[in-house]
């Protein structure tokens, strides 16, 4: 079993068949080569396309995309450790990975088996899919696509999302997300009641069939009056209105709340995904 680094384009057409083949659990991977490709987001010149390889067939694939650490596909255990064993050669020190259970986990032990490391779990997530959406009754407001107008807010709101969804991860820079979005005019969308936003909830371009929906937020102070549940309802039926056969989102295991909207709405389970960090076992 051999780890091949590609560039962009390569990977793509090798890797990209394979990740095709189950495109909900891969979403977030097709997605990220998608925009790439498509150069809605710049390449950095960091990131490492990794192909596994077992006889000439391609079993499995992974992203790094500094400072982020690596996002693996549902790879067999084997492929994990054929990538764990590639990152520890060949790249700096990583901080985390994430990727499906139990790919993930097995690449995490290996990782720290051979670069000295110890490996602390993180967010634990559950990926959902959906293809007929039941809207909740009685929400009060509407949803609407955001604007240029809206484009401070919805930056502040991806902010704090991060900070609350994502501790202790990596600072990314959001507001770059926001305005490869705006453009599209339907991939931003604001819950509003009596004209002032109280939610929000992104969409991806669809890839493979497959529209995710992500960025749900809601401030504190307008949360459990349902304002989340009909926006990510809304923007589901708007994609699978727009030609998603699919919508597809992840929830953090540890709210037990979002899970339940979700589910209430009509999604079903596919998939367990996990992050797990690396530190030095001195600290």
């Amino acid at each position: 079993m051999r780890c091949l680094v590609e560039d962009l384009a390569t990977f793509a057409g090798t890797a990209g068949a394979w990740l095709r083949r189950e495109p909900v659990l891969h979403n977030v991977l097709l997605t990220l080569v998608a925009g790439r490709l498509s150069g809605d987001v710049p390449l950095s010149g960091d990131e490492r396309f990794v192909r596994v390889v077992d006889g000439g067939v391609t079993v499995g694939a992974a992203v790094w995309t500094p400072p982020r650490g690596p996002l693996l596909g549902g790879v067999p255990v084997a492929a994990a450790r054929s990538l764990a064993e590639h990152f520890v050669r060949e790249v700096p020190p990583l901080v985390e990975v994430h990727g499906p259970v139990p790919a993930v986990v097995e690449f995490a032990r290996r990782y720290t088996e051979r670069a000295g490391l110890l490996a602390v779990p993180g967010t634990a997530q559950r990926i959902f899919r959906v293809e007929t959406v039941r809207p909740p009754a009685g929400v009060p407001g509407r949803a609407r696509p955001a604007t240029a107008a809206d484009r401070d807010l919805l930056v502040a709101w991806a902010a704090a999302y991060a900070a609350e969804t994502m501790p202790g991860r990596p600072t990314v820079e959001l507001s770059g997300q926001v305005d490869t979005r705006l453009p599209y005019g339907d991939l931003l969308w604001l819950w509003e009641v009596a004209g002032a936003p109280v939610s929000m909830a992104w969409l991806s371009r669809r890839v493979a069939g497959v529209a995710r929906v992500s960025g749900v937020y809601t401030p504190p102070e307008h949360r459990g009056r349902g304002f989340a549940g009909g926006c990510v309802a809304h923007v589901s039926r708007y994609a699978l209105s727009a030609g998603a056969t699919t919508c597809t989102l992840y929830t953090d295991l540890s709210n037990p709340t979002s899970n339940h909207i979700y589910q209430a709405l009509g999604y079903t389970p596919v998939a367990d995904a996990a992050q797990w960090r690396f530190r030095n076992p001195e600290r």
